[in-house]
């Protein structure tokens, strides 16, 4: 059997488009996001979504500690908040660095603006190689079915036609 490396790997994976998500969770006064690419539905009873949150990342610690994340699906125009977030090196702090939020149910920031929300509360963490796997429970959930998504695929941002 032969063995797929890393750039054939991402080039596949890069041509499956995507909506465009932010995971923010807040613990002990402090908040924190990163730009989520790996976001699915788990099941509709209960409800549970994943997210994948890369090992070494501040979310990778936060997220269990708080018990909570959000899900903030990102509208058309938003891709300097999703550029934003995919930078690494940030710190937590009291505040969303700068952009606008507001709060559902578990006290996490949602991004104002997004076409749709996921509040949830953290179900279980499972190892899955260079990640954490975060199931939550969905506690609270809004769309706005008036914006578009905005869409990520071969690298780049897109909107539907």
């Amino acid at each position: 059997m032969s063995s797929v490396d890393s750039d054939t790997f991402k080039n596949a994976l890069a041509s499956w488009a995507s909506g465009v998500t932010v995971l923010t969770t807040e613990h002990e006064g402090k908040v924190y996001g990163i730009t989520a690419s790996s976001f699915s539905t788990l099941s509709m009873d209960p409800l549970l979504v994943l997210v994948c949150i890369q090992n070494g990342n501040h979310l990778e610690q936060m997220v269990p500690a708080s018990g909570k994340f959000a899900v903030s699906v990102l509208a058309e125009g938003q891709e300097e908040i999703s550029n934003h977030f995919a930078v690494s090196g940030r710190d937590p702090g009291p505040e969303l660095d700068g952009f606008e939020t507001f709060i559902d149910q578990t006290g996490c920031p949602i991004l104002s603006g997004s076409i749709a929300h996921l509040d949830c509360e953290l179900q279980s963490v499972v190892p899955g190689g260079d990640h954490v796997i975060a199931l939550g429970r969905v506690v609270g959930a809004a769309s706005d079915a008036s914006k578009e998504p905005l869409l990520y695929f071969r690298r780049g941002y897109h909107e539907l036609d």
